[in-house]
């Protein structure tokens, strides 16, 4: 590990001075908010509309270090405050000969614009000033349909599992346990940020920096009319703010706790269920935030351990887990242009023991991670019309999961592992990260106001992964006795993937009431294999991606705007994507011997007690196409916002997606033909598909098109017979009450689906309906194409969420809830496809059989999932101490939603068509306390 991280260290030093360089190319004078800041900005009238110059106007908050604010409005009564920290601020105006006036509780959001406008009446500047609480709560620049903000206000009063990935939940649009947004593939296509800087796992998209639940300083989820400064998703962008200390001392104390015995069961009528699990759980978190130097230097520490054991029903203890992490930031405002920022956040988690009933308790298997993240930004202001901001950072993630060695053992009479676990695990994952963009405000200039930005984001991430089976085999058993092995050897892949992205967009003030947004995005990415490629392997075109945006001020007055956006957007990033094109051996099959003499029938000691090779699929290099492209999304958006009153908005909005040039995989060498087949099972007729030639697969990679078959002289020409296609059509509606006056309040309602034939659930390389992680099984065998359009498994034809809480005056208590009822996912029968007629899955090992679609996809749905959370929290105030006990209540009523079922068909299994698998956690309950001064 000292290698690794001295590695690490000179690469970062390495790629800081490019960055340097570009940075130093890229400023040239080119205002617009930032990803991570933002701005507030507004017109000073008189009574009678005429713009007031020279009126001195100033922000405060206690989040903007440096003091106070203040500059003087242009000749048309303008004024502009950039590179401001998210929170709560306080806006004022003053003039000689006016009455002064101040807007307060205005709640900026990162990476949007206030427009704070002010009317002044005549009077004397010594008279009281008058007070506005009407703050602004639409966005009337950002083309982007109210992104969805979660500030700390709202984490702490809703009950949550106080879970990163779970967080995203409470999104509109969100479907499924990690996010699928408006039919993206699950927890694959969502880019995520901390304070700016991507941290999203590069080898599958995921999130890699889960940040300690109560250091987070608000949420954001955005995507819908994102900009050109936004790139790399297809679902959503998650954009989380961390606290950051303040001019005030101040620190929180947490400690949560759930027992085993705090529950309900809900399986009645589900009595064999395998997870019949009830959690312990310990959670205790403390921070403290402050000033070293008051305005000029702040500091934050956190500290989390969690501990989580696992306790099954007439079982008693199953696995165990916890974790530690820390975090450290501090803000130093060297003078009035120039923050510069750093952080760090590091942290190691374990697991022992097992949950599952089909695995030997005994089986000595380390689970075992640690992580460490940096994060340096820096704004340097120029002017009142233009800043530069530059963010520097990384990741170094280290993850082993079992051992090499013994092989592992699977009875299939017993259905129960021994020896080891099946798989052995070790992974580092790096990433260094820069982006930096210069924002100009220009008034006046060609029709109008502009504020443009100009951007480059640079990523190299380094990987490395050894995964196996352990002892590069697995033995199955039939009642103890051998019976069936598998061999590969393992996979040892080193990728390196490099993404460098610019973007240029403007902000065009055409009219008081007409806002153009147009922009434009560039990608060039790059995959290295170095040890087995000399030039990167994965090379795909240079991706443009064009936005266009125009928002209309319906009546003038700031409340009613209509949105239209139209934008490309280039897929997330992932080494899945290219990794399996590394060597990687052989896979065989092989038989014990008096096993294979009782299939045929041969006198004993025929072969004798030894393996015997049964089959053997040697792995051949693919064929990547030259032209290959990156996948990107389309979007088109029209909606319109509306402020109801103070601190409420309402918005409609109509989101159409569709998928393009998505990378797959097409078999060139299989040959097949058609014939008729009557299933077994029920006795329907299908037109299937014969191989001719099992076991010799050769794949070309590249951007599938109808008819590509014949084009590229596949074996089979009619390998490729349809368009890839994956889209979504939604209709949303959401409604916002921001926390003011002791309550807040959210809900949303959409209706759409999910179409296609390339799925949007989690499939691995080559091995299921979804190319997500790169290539699916669409175009491995045409029997996967049987029944293949429809529904997709992610598609919901109805989501309806809604949370909020209230503080009750008088008695301090606060009762807060959150209530979601989604239509459930849909799924598809399949059947088994009888051997004689083909018996190659084109599949990774564990696919043993060629499995069909029996009816057309989607033709079944789950029940609707329903749920409703609450929480109530007792506080009380000790000096200026406030001290809270806290009780969440999850799945109030206890209801048993079924959430997995068996989809294969097979008559002679133990489990049925229909079988369920598993349903909705059950009631269970917390208990926490809180601290805070």
């Amino acid at each position: 590990m000292k290698k690794l991280r001295k590695g690490f260290a000179v690469i970062l030093l390495k790629d800081f001075l490019i960055f340097v360089c570009l940075l130093t190319l890229l400023c040239l004078p080119v205002y617009s908010q930032s990803g991570f800041y933002g701005s507030i900005q507004g017109k000073v009238t008189s009574e009678d509309g005429q713009p007031l110059p020279g009126v001195e106007v100033t922000i405060s908050s206690p989040n903007l270090i440096g003091g106070p604010r203040s500059i003087i409005t242009d000749e048309e009564g303008k004024f502009r405050f950039i590179g401001l920290p998210a929170g709560v601020y306080q806006v004022e105006a003053k003039l000689q000969g006016f009455v002064p006036q101040r807007r307060i509780d205005l709640h900026l959001v990162a990476g949007t614009t206030l427009t704070v406008d002010f009317i002044l009446k005549l009077g004397k500047l010594e008279e009281e000033v008058e007070v506005i609480a009407t703050a602004p709560i639409i966005d009337i620049k950002d083309a982007q349909i109210q992104a969805y903000n979660m500030p700390k206000e709202f984490i702490e009063k809703i009950p949550a599992s106080r879970d990163f990935e779970d967080q995203l939940t409470f999104a509109p649009g969100a479907k499924g346990q990690w996010g699928s947004f408006y039919g993206s593939p699950d927890s694959l296509e969502n880019k995520y940020l901390t304070d700016g800087l991507n941290t999203t796992n590069p080898e599958d998209g995921a999130p890699a920096q889960l940040v300690d639940y109560d250091s987070i300083e608000e949420f954001n989820v955005m995507g819908i009319g994102a900009p050109a400064e936004y790139g790399g998703f297809g679902g959503a962008l998650i954009n989380v703010v961390t606290k950051s200390g303040g001019n005030d001392l101040s620190g929180l104390f947490t400690f949560y706790t759930r027992r085993p015995s705090w529950h309900s069961e809900n399986w009645d009528d589900y009595p064999y269920l395998a997870r019949r699990v009830f959690s312990e759980f310990y959670n205790v978190h403390f921070n403290l935030g402050g000033p070293i130097i008051k305005d000029k230097l702040w500091y934050y520490f956190s500290g989390r351990y969690t501990f989580d054991q696992d306790h099954i029903k007439d079982q008693g203890k199953g696995g165990k887990s916890w974790s530690w992490r820390g975090m450290a930031k501090f803000t130093w405002q060297i003078n009035s242009n120039n923050r510069l920022q750093a952080a760090i956040d590091a942290g190691t988690r374990g697991r022992k023991g097992w949950t599952w009933e089909f695995v030997d308790p005994s089986i000595d298997y380390p689970n075992k991670s640690h992580e460490y993240f940096l994060n340096f930004s820096y704004l340097l202001i120029l002017t009142n019309n233009t800043f530069v901001e530059a963010r520097l950072g990384g990741m170094d993630r280290y993850f082993l999961s079992g051992t090499t060695d013994p092989p592992a053992h699977f009875d299939m009479e017993t259905e129960w592992w021994t020896e080891n676990y099946w798989e052995y695990w070790k992974a580092i994952r790096q990433r260094i990260d820069f982006n930096a963009s210069i924002s100009h405000h220009a008034d006046d200039f060609i029709l109008g106001d502009h504020d443009f930005k100009f951007g480059v984001e640079f990523a190299r991430m380094p990987s490395h992964d050894w995964r196996g089976m352990p002892g590069n085999r697995t033995y199955y058993d039939l009642g103890g006795e051998p019976y069936f092995m598998v061999y590969q050897p393992f996979f040892d892949v080193r990728p390196i993937g490099t993404r460098l992205e610019f973007f240029l967009q403007d902000t065009w003030s055409l009219s008081e009431r007409i806002t153009i947004n147009p922009g434009v995005r560039f990608m060039h990415v790059r995959g290295h294999l170095p040890r087995s490629f000399d030039k990167p392997p994965f090379r795909p075109k240079l991706g443009i991606a064009p936005r266009f945006g125009v928002n209309f001020d319906i009546f003038g007055d700031h409340s009613t705007i209509l949105k239209f956006h139209y934008g490309r957007y280039y897929h997330q990033y992932r080494d899945l994507m290219y990794t399996p094109w590394e060597p990687r051996g052989p896979y065989r099959e092989y038989i014990w011997g008096p096993i294979l003499e009782e299939w045929e029938g041969l006198p004993p000691g025929t072969f004798g007690e030894k393996w015997i090779l049964d089959y053997e699929d040697p792995w051949d290099p693919y064929i990547i196409d030259p032209n290959l492209k990156f996948p990107y999304m389309r979007q088109f958006v029209v909606g319109i916002e509306r402020e109801l009153g103070k601190d409420m908005s309402i918005s409609a909005s109509f989101i159409y997606r569709t998928n393009h040039d998505l990378m797959d995989r097409i078999n060139i060498s299989g040959i097949w033909k058609p014939v008729q087949w009557i299933d077994p099972y029920e006795g329907n007729t299908y037109t299937v598909y014969q191989r001719l030639n099992p076991g010799e697969n050769i794949f070309y990679i590249t951007n599938p098109y109808k008819g590509q078959g014949k084009d590229i002289g596949a074996a089979y020409p009619d390998i490729v017979p349809w368009d890839p296609k994956r889209s979504n059509r939604t209709f949303e509606v959401r409604f916002y009450k921001r926390y003011s006056n002791r309550w807040q309040f959210r809900a949303s309602f959409l209706t759409g689906y999910s179409w296609g034939n390339d799925d949007n659930y989690w499939g691995e390389y080559g091995s299921s309906h979804s190319s997500a992680l790169g290539a699916s099984y669409n175009f491995s065998n045409p029997n996967y194409q049987i029944n293949a359009e429809g529904p997709l498994t992610l598609s919901s034809n109805y989501i309806f969420k809604c949370a909020g809480s209230y503080d009750i005056p008088g008695i301090e208590v606060s009762i807060g809830f959150d209530f979601r009822y989604e239509s459930g996912d849909r799924y598809t029968k399949q059947i088994l496809l009888d051997p004689e007629i083909d018996p190659d899955p084109v599949a990774d090992w564990w696919t043993r059989d060629v499995i069909i679609f029996a009816e057309p996809r989607g033709s079944h749905r789950l029940p609707a999932m329903k749920n409703l959370n609450l929480r109530a929290e007792k506080y009380f105030y000790l000096g200026e101490t406030k001290v809270g006990i806290v009780l969440d209540v999850f799945n109030v009523f206890n209801w048993d939603t079924i959430t997995s079922v068996e989809t294969l068909y097979d008559p002679w299994s133990e489990y049925q068509f229909g079988f369920v698998w598993d349903i909705q956690n059950h009631r269970s309950f917390k208990l926490g306390l809180r601290v805070e001064f």
